[in-house]
């Protein structure tokens, strides 16, 4: 593997794990009395930053 690789395979892990955390925390937001919206924007924005890394060119 290359070093650009290597960077972008750890940039997708670390994107995909706190993405992956701020889904749930999102879901349990939503069970609350009166749920906020930060929590969704939070992983709607870390989800698709971890798709575009994931999808970025791999030369």
């Amino acid at each position: 593997m290359s070093r650009k690789q290597l960077r972008n395979d750890s940039l997708v892990g670390f994107l995909g794990f706190f993405a992956a955390l701020s889904v749930i925390q999102a879901a349990i937001n939503v069970m609350r009395p009166e749920p906020e919206i930060w929590p969704a924007v939070l992983a709607l924005v870390l989800v698709v930053a971890t798709v575009l890394a994931w999808k970025a060119p791999r030369k």
